[in-house]
């Protein structure tokens, strides 16, 4: 639990330590080459240790969440042990960074339990956190979660910068233009107050936001056959946007919540974040928000889920 009630921000780094498995997952292409998979490589043993660097440097690294493959686990145990042995709080992340949408539900659950067996090995505990490769999350996936007892989970975007409760909310409906227009002319159900504590029997996953907007890879990092990296821009351009979405949060969080608290969450990759162009950014914005002291803190997702429940009587 939190000790710095002084703190009006907290600042939620997660790394998402995708190595190979993007490449056998969800960025699967024919066209793939050794060019695009020594990125995944690079990720492990170098990216990885030289954000290890910076976080150690202004004592934070056991205040941050790294979300795992199983299938970085596996293969590159001794980055990876590094990272454990920082403090860092492991959450899961897929196996292969499978898509929820690849799979039969089956296959999802028998992913999930392979997962949850090779992260509990390496930590020794089970593992409370989860993020869905790409954002691929559905239905089954939520349900699978709250089956086994997950205290958060990181995929989705109802806000930005608050935790809430993970609603039990479907897709919309879509529409079949085979049928008359009627068919389809009606609202979708949608939860309308997601901080109200699920009704008995439903198991209070707390979600803690995230999304494309929140991240370095989409910007900072070329894939040929990955349709939505840029790659080419500016490092400064990324850091001067992540300054201002916190100066705004901090100027205007009271319209979220009247105590002006918020959430600050980042999302960055080993194979970005760690590259020469990127990594100098990175310190520079993590000094930065040190530089706030007492004002801001650093905290595991664990810590935002637990303290979220606690605050609502959860236990």
């Amino acid at each position: 639990m939190s000790t710095n009630r002084q703190a009006r921000a907290r600042i939620a780094l997660s790394f998402d330590f995708d190595a190979l498995s993007a490449f056998i997952g969800t960025s699967d292409h024919p066209d793939n080459t050794l060019s695009d998979y020594s990125t995944g490589v690079f990720a492990a043993h170098v990216g990885s240790r030289r954000l290890l660097h910076v976080l150690k440097k202004y004592n934070i690294a056991d205040k941050v969440t790294w979300f795992i493959p199983g299938h970085t686990i596996e293969t590159f145990p001794e980055p990876v042990a590094e990272i454990v042995a920082s403090g860092a709080e492991i959450g899961l992340h897929g196996y292969a960074h499978e898509g929820a949408t690849q799979m039969t539900p089956a296959q999802e659950r028998d992913v999930l339990v392979k997962c949850m067996a090779v992260a509990q090995k390496l930590t020794g505990k089970k593992v409370l956190g989860y993020r869905a490769p790409m954002y691929q999350i559905r239905e089954s996936t939520v349900s699978l979660l709250r089956e086994f007892g997950f205290l958060y989970d990181s995929s989705l975007s109802h806000h930005d910068s608050q935790p809430y409760f993970t609603p039990a909310d479907g897709a919309p409906e879509r529409i079949d233009f085979g049928k008359p227009a009627s068919s389809w002319l009606k609202p979708s159900p949608v939860t309308r107050d997601l901080h109200v504590t699920p009704a008995g029997g439903i198991h209070p996953l707390v979600e803690i936001p995230t999304g494309w907007n929140n991240e370095d890879m989409m910007a900072l990092q070329y894939f040929p056959h990955l349709v939505n990296t840029q790659g080419q821009v500016d490092a400064r351009v990324v850091e001067q946007r992540w300054k201002d979405m916190f100066l705004w949060l901090w100027e205007n969080a009271e319209v979220d919540r009247e105590d002006g608290t918020f959430v600050f969450p980042l999302l960055m990759h080993p194979e970005t974040s760690g590259l020469l162009h990127v990594i100098g950014m990175v310190e520079r914005f993590v000094k930065w928000l040190c530089e706030w002291g007492d004002k801001v803190e650093f905290c595991t997702f664990e810590t935002i889920a637990k303290d979220y429940l606690h605050e609502r009587g959860v236990c």
